[in-house]
Parts: C-alpha cells; structure tokens; sequence
C-alpha cells in the first residue's frame, strides 16, 4: 500500500515569464523548491521531465545524492518523480536513456542508505493500457540490465507507471483504460493495490477547448473512482494545471474554486510561473490550503444520466472551439515561435522534436447522442496540416495579442445551450463548471478588440467577438461596456507596442533582426510578469 502521498508537485515547465532556468540550475531549483519554509517553499515531489526536453541524463542523480545531502529522505519524505517520454512521439531510444538514468541513481542512492529514492515514472500522452504494459515490460528489460551490469537486487516492480491522460476522448474513458491496465498488470503477476495517474489539464484544452477540459477532467475524476472499487485499488488523481485560466487557474485567489471543480485530486502541481511570477507570501497561503483540503478532497458521482448530458456539452464546446481554432491557429502557430524560451527544450519543428497532435472530434462524436452535435463534429475538417504550438506558448501568444484563449468557444457554446435547454439546461452546466464566471472575469482583464481585429481574418473575428459578447451578456462583464475605448494601461501599451514590432518582423520573415527579437520578448515577458505567468 503506497504511503506518503505528495499534497504538491512541482515541476519545470517552461510557463514563467520572470525566470529562464537553464538546465545547469535545475538540480539546485529542484533542491530549494522541496526544502523546508523558510529555506525552501516545502514542496513534496519534483517531476523531472525528460518529455520534449533537452533534460541531462545525469540529473536524477544530481537531484536524489542533493536531496540527501540538505537532510531529506527521496522515496519517504520527499519524491522525485521524472516523466519520460513517450516512445510513440518521440522514441524508444529516449524513453530507455531516461530509464538508465533513474536505475544509476538507484545504485547511486545505495551508499547513502536503502531506501528507492525514485519509485514511479510518468508515461505522458497515454491512449491505451496496452501502451502502459509495454513500457512496464521495458522497464523490466532496464532492469535486468542492472542486476547483471551493477549486481542491482532483483526487482521485477522496480518502477510504478503514473499515467498522464492528455486528450478528451482518452480522459472521458479513463475507466477502460485503468480496468485494462490494471487487470492485466495482475495477468502478468505485478501486485497492484494503488494507482497514482495524472490529468492534462492545458493539452486537451489546446485541442478542444478550454471548457471540454474542464468537463472531461470532471467526468475522469468520477469514472477513475467509480472503476477503482471493483478493482480494489486506491487511486491518488494528480491534476497538472498551470496558472492561467486556461490551463487551469491555479493561484491563491482561485484556489477554492479548482478544488470545487475537481473533487478527488490528491496532488496539484505548482509549475514555473506560479513559484516566480506570483509573490512568495501567495504562494506559501497556497500551499498551506493544499496540504490542509487535499488529502481530505472526495470525489463526486455522476450517474449514466449525466455522463451522457456531459458528453453533449463538450461536443458542443468542441465544434464551436475548432470553428475558429483552425481560423486562428496558422497565425497563432508563427506568433509562438517568437515566444521567449524559458527552458532548453527540443525545438517544435526539429527532427527530435515534436508538436501536438489535432483533435480528433469523430472520437467525441461517438459519445454524444444528439444527431445534430454528432454531424456537426464528424464534419469538421482535420486533415489540415500543421505543427501545433505546445499549450504554454499557444496560451502565451493568444494573451499577447488580446484574445485569452478561455474565450475561444466559450460564448457561442453557452449560448446553444441555452437556445437547446433552456435557462434550467444553462444553470445545469453551470454547476458541473463551478468556475467559469471567475476564469472569465479574470481573463477579460487582457481582451483587447482593437488587436483582435488587427491579427485575425474576418471569419475568425466574428466566431471571436460573438465569444465574448455572449460571455459578458451571461456573465456581466465589462469588458464589452467600453470595446471601442483605446486602453492605456502599460500592460495594453506593451501589447500595442509588441504587435508593431512583430508585424515588422514578419515581413522580414526571419528572425534577422536580433535587436527587434531581444525588444519583443522584453515586452512578452513583461505583459506575462503582469498577468502571473508567460502561458
């Protein structure tokens, strides 16, 4: 029985717009984030993140022997967790350095006492318990290795497989995926009696919106809770979200509302922009109100009732999302890579690295029993060829040029609801999205129409503008009360400013103009220091 739960993760993702961390500080940012206050910020668990990334295969290492260095215990006190890469997207040669990686550390850690110091690994991008069982087989193989090469001890369960569910269609039949998994872990005699598994929370609302984020990770806490009882597992749900609304909205001053949203996550993790752009004294309170409502949080129950409605909602919110998604997202794709890097990982476009797979909303359509929703999705045109942004830089660019991508969808979605259901139909989804009015009120702050309509076609201004009227029409915002005022805060100065020197840029179509690059992710930087985070 897994013991000792981590309350907070913290991981290195690349979303601070106050900090770049080059690979060389990471183990000594990794040490400090899991320190005790007042040392540290009193963290429990480090992702080491080898997806997408051009992580050191020695830095397991020099995190676990630092670790024990500064007095803590890996493995007992504290947990170093690293996510591997998924061999589907990347390859099998990454995936098997990182897992030769973590077994030296293993042997390593020995001389100092005998406790693992790394216990789990998270599989990213995960669509099938099949998947799952082919990488703990190659986990096996690594340690085989290991006992013949450095006289290891014999483990056939040497690592746990965490999970990470990335893409709507996978989180809304999480259920099969875990009874699969699990079932035939058992088939292959591995003891299994707890499941730590994570949800994506910024990855399925690049590709399907914010708002099916939201409601398939509800629909995934409750079908993961319900399946672990025939099962007889405990199940430990992990919930990666980011600081802007869109990519979760975990901040102080939100807290209370990710909890209400997501009932039965055990772990939370506290990326980047929230430990450097958000001020100490917040994040300390955070972490005080995680450690003390996390490990007491209860999962809610849906009936195949309300299964069956939530999966209407989110074919929705899919189709009007993807009608303006694939207007923008051409533009979006070239603002991104203007985008300051605030990490050393691999390249989107690079023969070792990767992008975001489209959306898939046939797999959406098969679940949703209303025809009309369900031709509205089967008809969408996914054979456009592009190489998606990641999730932060996607978000990052879409604040920069005023369009908070929580809007995309969002008001058109609200309102065919209300013209299919009525007020009663609205106010029904409105509690299984406890937050919305809050994500909204907090992003409205940074639409600026006037750039909306500088950057964007026609067609895809119209799907933009009905978004946000119809979102302060529900909601009250007054964001559309002055649309046609210039603003004149610094942060809609600097996003003035930044577009003029990116359509000069563009019509270099290079990045010639170092000085013009250098000046345009100053102000990138400042306005995501404004907002509390980069994306």
């Amino acid at each position: 029985m897994r013991e000792n739960i981590p309350v907070t993760m913290m991981t290195q993702h690349p979303d601070s717009a106050q900090e770049y961390v080059p690979i060389q500080k990471e183990s000594e940012e990794a040490i400090e984030s899991l320190k005790a206050i007042p040392d540290g910020l009193g963290l429990e668990e480090i992702m080491i993140d080898f997806e997408g990334k051009l992580t050191p295969y020695h830095q397991t290492a020099q995190i676990v022997i630092g670790l024990i260095q500064n007095g803590m215990t890996p493995g007992k006190e504290v947990f170093v967790t690293p996510r591997v890469a998924n061999a589907n997207e990347e390859t099998a040669f990454r995936q098997i350095m990182a897992f030769l990686s973590i077994t030296e550390t293993i042997v390593s850690a020995k001389e100092y006492n005998d406790i693992q110091p790394i216990i789990e690994v998270i599989l990213p991008m995960v669509s099938s318990a099949d998947e799952l069982i082919e990488v703990k087989k190659r986990i096996d193989s690594v340690a085989k290795l290991a006992e013949k090469e450095f006289k290891m001890k014999k483990n056939k369960d040497l690592l746990q497989i965490i999970p990470l569910i990335e893409e709507v269609p996978e989180l809304l039949n999480i259920d099969s995926i875990i009874y699969q998994f699990v079932t035939k872990l058992r088939d292959n005699d591995y003891p299994v009696d707890y499941l730590r598994f994570m949800l994506g929370r910024s990855d399925p609302a690049l590709s399907y919106g914010n708002v099916s984020a939201v409601l398939a990770n509800r629909v995934a806490l409750s079908k993961a809770y319900k399946i672990a009882e025939p099962l007889d597992i405990n199940i430990y749900p992990i919930f990666g979200g980011g600081a802007l609304p869109f990519r979760g909205h975990v901040t102080l001053e939100n807290i209370y509302n990710v909890l209400e949203t997501y009932p039965g996550l055990k772990t939370i993790t506290i990326q980047s922009g929230l430990r450097y752009d958000q001020p100490r004294t917040k994040l300390n309170e955070l972490i005080k109100i995680l450690n003390n409502e996390l490990p007491n949080s209860k999962a809610h129950f849906y009936s195949e009732t309300e299964y069956q409605q939530l999966y209407n909602y989110v074919g929705i919110f899919t189709a009007n999302y993807l009608d303006a998604f694939f207007e923008i997202i051409p533009e979006v794709a070239e603002l991104s890579d203007y985008m300051p890097k605030q990490r050393d990982r691999l390249a989107r476009k690079s023969g070792v690295g990767y992008a975001r797979d489209i959306a898939r909303p046939e797999e959406i359509a098969k679940l949703v029993n209303i025809e009309s929703i369900k031709n509205r999705l089967n008809k969408l045109n996914t054979d456009k060829k592009f190489a998606l942004p990641r999730a932060i830089t996607f978000t990052a660019s879409l604040y920069s040029v005023g369009l908070p991508p929580v809007f995309i969808g969002t008001g058109r979605g609200l309102n065919e609801i209300k013209n299919k259901w009525g007020k009663s139909g609205l106010n029904e989804f409105l509690n299984n999205y406890p937050s919305l009015k809050a994500d909204l009120k907090f992003a409205s702050k940074f639409v600026n129409f006037k750039n909306i309509n500088r950057f964007f076609n026609q067609k895809a201004v119209d799907y933009i503008e009905e978004d946000i009227n119809f979102c302060c029409d529900f909601f009250d915002l007054d964001i559309c009360r002055d649309k046609n005022i210039i603003k004149s805060d610094i942060y809609h100065m600097l996003m003035d400013s930044s577009l003029g020197v990116l359509f000069h840029l563009q019509k270099a179509s290079d990045f010639s103009r170092p000085k013009e690059v250098e000046l345009l992710e100053n102000w990138l930087k400042e306005m995501g220091s404004i907002r509390g985070s980069l994306g």
